[in-house]
């Protein structure tokens, strides 16, 4: 029969053996897996193009398979076992990927893993944008009602233009005039008489 003595060293020990196996878990866990590789090239490169050497950046690969997965999106990029190379399987489209203006970033992210030993690499890739979309007004026409008592240089804003690019590739200014502005403003220069007009 067990004492309260030897209970409480059991337990401990068997406290003891739990947190041994967790920390040789977690040891392991972060041996196989390396922090995050990031890379960064523009949309719209051509199918086939080279976005990285996984061989040369993530070490000897020789004789060793590699595997790539794509993380939550269309397989946008692959690998060529014989090289190492991670290519653009198929043409990368910014705006189709991460359609909200909202967004300043846009990452494919990847898992990458490696036979004999196994290991895990985590990939991001940065697709940056490039100014492939021309502003365009949703609307060929404008209708603006305006008072004949309308006071000179009182402003009557327009439709803003939607562009898909992101950043400095953006609508920046609009030029109705010569001064140019960040919005698109009719600005009233003379008196209005509607029965002239």
């Amino acid at each position: 029969m067990m004492n309260s003595h030897t209970r409480r060293v059991s337990r401990t020990m068997e406290s003891y053996e739990r947190y041994v196996i967790l920390a040789i878990i977690f040891s392991f866990a972060r041996c196989t897996s390396a922090s995050v590789t990031h890379y960064s090239i523009p949309e719209e490169m051509k199918e086939g193009s080279v976005v990285a050497n996984l061989a040369t950046d993530l070490g000897s690969l020789s004789n060793r398979k590699i595997r790539v997965d794509v993380v939550g999106n269309k397989k946008y990029l692959d690998i060529k076992k014989d090289t190492g190379e991670l290519f653009i399987l198929e043409r990368i489209d910014r705006e189709f990927l991460c359609p909200l203006k909202t967004t300043t970033s846009c990452f494919l992210k990847l898992d990458a893993s490696v036979e004999n030993p196994v290991r895990m690499f985590n990939i991001e890739v940065e697709i940056v944008d490039i100014n492939d979309n021309a502003p365009h007004f949703r609307r060929g026409t404008m209708h603006l009602d305006i008072s004949e008592s309308s006071p000179v240089g009182e402003r009557f804003s327009l439709n803003n233009a939607a562009d898909p690019d992101v950043g400095t590739n953006s609508v920046k200014n609009y030029h109705l005039s010569s001064n140019g502005t960040k919005f698109a403003d009719l600005i009233l220069k003379k008196p209005l008489d509607r029965e002239k007009q």
